[in-house]
């Protein structure tokens, strides 16, 4: 088993790689893109929470402080795939899109008794949109030519994250990652008087090495009844970031190729909070705040700005008991959750908001501790103020938490 999902995750994930594709995301006209909320699919389910859960069950990457409850001999691998259905609505017009992409693979493993580690692979950010119009040619009012302007890439998140057993219930934790992708904008200009067609591509390339920290403090109250606190900070980063330019004709000819910008880009200093409650080990409640500081960051692009942005989020997990007249039923874990994230663009003066409920389950296999798990998201994304685009967005979540032993040599196959 460990040597089929090692094998599936060399071969998935230059599949996650390339798998960003998406066409239907407005606002990644914007900035670096749509950003990707950090957590798999349990968190997804609980309202995008996560600082502090902790579990000998599931991955968690939203904090590199979750993992010291991996046992020596567990080894987790989980894969996730995700689906969206949208509606856009905007000055009256509406129009619907959907988008199938590999969300995540991660694993999780111990590495020695106070040390434990998790490595994986998750989006950071999406472009995709396409836009086509018409324009006046310059000097002219009865002329005309079509302008197509398409957006593709983004960037992807690999990161080795670590968590270390400081004392019998505080853990602190660290994430190693590798930030990287490119963005991609092409702009086609189509005249009816010229025979070829006028292509611009403009390509920006974005890469950098960075850390982030974590924090957890498990207290059990009593034998029934346990309390997580946990913490997240990351400092500001600057992303290597080199523009190159492409002009070129419809029949191949290239008029012009050539690099046009070498710099950074900044990423915010970021922090949160989280808490969760556990009862009986069948009931949790989490609540996740998250603050970034957007406003740190600079626009050249006079149709919008960066600004600090807050989440707040919250969720709810029960497991009636594996042992109980439900039988299989009373085994399955029925999640739900709450999410409030301000955008981190301000476009024209105007502000939007994400925001929407969440619902999920895990289903055990009985054998193990591999769960399949489902979540789904209903939200709205923007604003129709102020002529911008709202989206009414339903994500379906599917992902295969699996979990073998290590050193473990069976009797019976």
């Amino acid at each position: 088993m460990k040597k089929f999902l090692l094998t599936a995750a060399l071969f998935i994930i230059p599949i996650a790689l390339s798998a960003q594709q998406r066409t239907h995301l407005p606002y990644s006209v914007f900035g670096i893109g749509e950003l990707t909320p950090d957590g798999l699919n349990r968190s997804m389910a609980l309202g995008r929470t996560g600082i502090a859960l902790s579990s000998n069950r599931y991955v968690n990457n939203i904090n590199p402080a979750s993992y010291s409850h991996i046992d020596s001999i567990s080894f987790l691998f989980d894969v996730g795939l995700s689906g969206d259905f949208v509606k856009y609505e905007a000055s009256g017009l509406t129009q619907r899109g959907n988008d199938m992409n590999i969300r995540n693979i991660a694993l999780g493993f111990r590495i020695m008794p106070k040390w434990s580690a998790s490595i994986g692979i998750a989006p950071y950010s999406t472009v995709g949109y396409k836009v086509i119009t018409e324009k006046y040619i310059d000097g002219t009012f009865n002329e005309e030519f079509e302008l197509e302007m398409t957006g593709t890439g983004g960037l992807s998140r690999f990161y080795w994250d670590n968590s270390y057993l400081l004392f019998k219930r505080l853990s602190l934790g660290v994430s190693f990652t590798y930030l990287f992708g490119n963005i991609e904008t092409t702009e086609t200009a189509s005249f009816s008087n010229f025979t070829n067609d006028i292509i611009s591509k403009q390509t920006s390339y974005l890469n950098k090495v960075y850390a982030d920290f974590g924090v957890q403090y498990y207290h059990p109250v009593n034998k029934n009844l346990d309390v997580t606190l946990g913490a997240i900070f990351g400092n500001s980063h600057k992303l290597n970031f080199k523009q190159s330019i492409q002009i070129s004709a419809s029949d191949g000819t290239v008029e012009q190729d050539e690099i046009t910008r070498i710099g950074s880009f900044k990423l915010p200093i970021y922090y949160g909070g989280g808490l969760s409650v556990s009862y009986k080990n069948q009931l949790t409640l989490s609540a996740d705040y998250l603050y970034h500081d957007w406003s740190a960051t600079k626009s050249d692009n006079p149709d919008f700005n960066y600004m600090s942005n807050h989440s707040f989020r919250a969720g709810a997990e029960y497991v009636p008991g594996r042992v109980n007249r439900l039988g299989y039923f009373g085994s399955i874990a029925y999640r739900v959750g709450y999410y409030y994230e301000q955008s981190y663009l301000q476009i024209r003066g105007a502000s939007a908001a994400d925001n929407g409920i969440s619902l999920g389950m895990g289903l055990p296999f009985m054998q193990n501790r591999t769960t399949i798990n489902i979540s789904y998201n209903f939200g709205v994304n923007g604003t129709m103020n102020n002529s911008m685009i709202r989206e009414t967005y339903h994500s379906f979540l599917l992902s295969v938490a699996m979990h073998d032993w290590w050193f473990i040599k069976r009797k019976y196959d």
